[in-house]
């Protein structure tokens, strides 16, 4: 019996037949990452110019052996598309889902080059980089806040991992988003030096993160606006390094930043929608 790795792999390689350039995305991709999840969706981010002919192009490689392509509804058919590849032995459907565009998403060149390349299903295949990844994930949908939780967590370790110089550091500490990751670094008491603190707040572009490291650099400078702005402006320059208002004040500022998403994820729907 085929796994469901197994099954994206022969998909991707179905994609190489088509010379279509593309990357893996969606729950697979999770799972390359180490977030055990079923999914019976193949998510894919294409770099295409004759988008319009997609599913042509799908129809003269292995994919479409089976018979005629069956393609899906979609309410942005110019950026996202979707085809029926077959059905799960408990009956659910097997999607075939492309994205060529999306507003949580980079172009597919500066996402090319921030890919990882990884052996899953017995094919090597190209990743959304575990960064874009998170941050495609950062929808509307409860699912995906749950997967980016566990994302967080998985790229802290890993940066973590990998810091073995004060410039592999400061990247780690300017990607720190976790409370796992927080935690363990002020158990190992690594953020007791107030000049790369500031060096790596000075370097981060998300909240969460200058949530975390600012008391510890209390005078460090933080472009933020909004609720968000004033709350590490105000009490988070003050407050106590890793007491215990210290990690409400950073919960504070993680839920503000998700709903933040949440409702530009939406807006963005609602444009697509707009007649």
């Amino acid at each position: 019996m085929v796994s469901i790795a197994e099954r994206l792999a022969a998909l991707a390689g179905a994609l190489e037949e088509a010379q279509i350039p593309y990357l893996v995305m969606g729950g697979h991709a999770v799972r390359y990452y180490g977030v055990e999840r079923t999914t019976a969706d193949y998510d894919f981010h294409l770099s295409l110019d004759d988008w319009d002919r997609l599913g042509d192009r799908l129809q003269s490689t292995s994919v479409g052996t089976q018979g005629p392509l069956q393609e899906g509804p979609s309410w942005r058919p110019r950026v996202f598309r979707r085809f029926l590849v077959g059905r799960l032995p408990d009956g659910r459907e097997e999607w075939l889902e492309f994205w060529r565009a999306n507003h949580l998403l980079a172009p597919f060149t500066d996402l090319a080059e921030r890919q990882e390349r990884g052996t899953y299903g017995g094919r090597l295949l190209p990743f959304l980089g575990l960064s874009d990844l998170i941050r495609s994930k950062e929808t509307e949908r409860g699912s995906d806040w749950q997967d980016v939780t566990l994302l967080e967590e998985i790229r802290d370790a890993r940066n973590l991992a990998c810091a073995v110089d004060e410039p592999s550091f400061l990247a780690a500490l300017a990607q720190l988003r976790s409370r796992t990751g927080f935690e363990r670094l002020a158990q190992q008491g690594r953020l007791a030096d107030g000049a790369v603190i500031t060096a790596a707040i000075g370097k981060a572009t998300d909240p969460v993160t200058s949530a975390y490291l600012l008391p510890f650099a209390p005078n460090a400078e933080v472009a933020f606006t909004g609720t968000i702005g004033e709350i590490l402006d105000g009490p988070l320059r003050r407050v106590v390094a890793g007491s215990a208002r210290h990690l409400a004040l950073a919960e504070a500022i993680r839920r503000l930043y998700k709903q933040a998403a949440i409702d530009a994820d939406r807006a963005d729907k609602m444009r697509a929608l707009a007649p």
